[in-house]
């Protein structure tokens, strides 16, 4: 388990890479309740609860580095659930990516705007993020969860509103311990220990730019070697990576113009096993 650091204890001079926290995974409500081989066969799921909004529940696959992807739904897929909610507009798939660090929620908001500004050239840039807001579950055991979590913004132009931006992740900062929230079983049948990358599918044109919006915000001036993915950690310490990759089909291609970041898949880390290649983990979940 990881160990739980109170927010009294942490300072600016904390700071160090972000922590990969989870992965958002948005299915159908009936997919939530009963999940299909492609994942029974491959993980085990854990029952996580009802968001205390009572608009969304979701069940966890939870990773020897202390990640985790968070399969959710709409209760009911009742459109009243998805009104003024932030990830009422997106379609099913990998919708979302959170992380984490060991400074508490308020100082990591100031770090992370001013990162943003600097990285813009100024503190009116179109990109940057809302003050932390408070949330939680409830499990099914009946233990109470809460966190602090910040959203990305941006706001172009002549924008009249602000928009909650994918190609920025957001931070989840825990009040009640990490382990109460981030729990289950570890061991796949897939045999998969952790997620080795993320890959989000640019818009060429805005990979560069993206690229530096998403260090500053997660704090990392590492780069992998070929292909310069953004290198992350985890909460128990094994790496990860950001990498962009282009589209080649008329159909990404004209989804990459149409939503200029998309996250599209996740690699996993098998440890010692020799698996080549591993499972692909996208959405539609494959077989």
């Amino acid at each position: 388990m990881s160990q739980y650091i109170p927010p009294t204890m942490a300072s600016a001079a904390d700071q160090k890479v972000a922590l990969l926290d989870h992965i958002i995974v948005l299915v159908p409500h009936a997919e939530l309740k009963d999940p299909p081989k492609a994942l029974t066969d491959n993980f085990n799921i854990t029952n996580g609860g009802r968001h205390a909004d009572g608009k969304t529940e979701n069940k966890l696959i939870v990773f020897k580095d202390g990640s985790y992807i968070e399969i959710i739904s709409f209760i009911d897929d009742l459109p009243e659930n998805r009104a003024d909610h932030w990830w009422g507009s997106k379609p099913y798939g990998i919708i979302d990516w959170a992380f984490t660090n060991g400074i508490d929620y308020n100082s990591n908001y100031e770090a992370l705007i001013s990162r943003l500004a600097d990285v813009q050239g100024d503190s009116s840039g179109a990109y940057s993020y809302a003050p932390p807001r408070t949330g939680g579950r409830i499990r099914p055991d009946g233990v109470k969860l809460e966190w602090a979590v910040t959203f990305p913004t941006n706001k172009e132009g002549n924008d009249t509103e602000t928009k909650r931006p994918s190609n920025l992740p957001f931070y989840c900062h825990d009040i009640t311990p990490r382990e109460n929230r981030v729990n289950g079983e570890t061991e796949h049948p897939c045999g998969a220990v952790g997620i080795r990358e993320v890959l989000a599918l640019v818009d060429d044109p805005q990979t560069e730019f993206f690229a530096g919006l998403i260090r500053a915000a997660v704090n990392s001036v590492n780069t992998e070697g070929n292909g310069g993915g953004i290198q992350v950690g985890t909460p128990h310490g094994a790496p990860s990576v950001i990498s962009f990759v282009a589209p080649t089909s008329d159909a990404e291609k004209n989804e990459a113009s149409l939503h200029k970041f998309v996250l599209k898949e996740l690699k996993f880390d098998y440890g010692s096993n020799n698996v080549s290649g591993g499972i692909k983990f996208s959405y539609p979940f494959q077989d």
